[in-house]
């Protein structure tokens, strides 16, 4: 834990730091897993297997509600909501 300012600023330093990193590891993880995806679409397949690893490519589906269209048609959903508290740390 940080204890003085110094401290404290060299740790938002580091936080910055590995933040950018962490950004630019999930842009190339996400390349990677375009590339693995494009293997399997040229090659019309939905998995493929090697020394190894076996990687397989699936449909999913995911549904929500909308909820603008619900409060439209049955007024105010507010009775239904249930609200969560947490904390969030905004660094600039």
């Amino acid at each position: 834990m940080c204890r003085t300012m110094n401290e404290l600023e060299r740790t938002v330093a580091d936080y910055r730091s590995m933040k950018a990193l962490l950004e630019e590891i999930t842009e190339e993880v996400k390349f990677l897993e375009r590339e693995i995806i494009g293997y399997l679409d040229m090659n019309e397949k939905l998995s493929e297997t090697g020394k190894d690893f076996t990687v397989k490519v699936s449909t999913c589906e995911r549904r929500t509600l909308d909820s603008k269209r619900l409060e439209a048609d049955l007024g105010s959903l507010s009775e239904y909501q249930r609200v969560s508290q947490y904390r969030r740390l905004y660094v600039r």
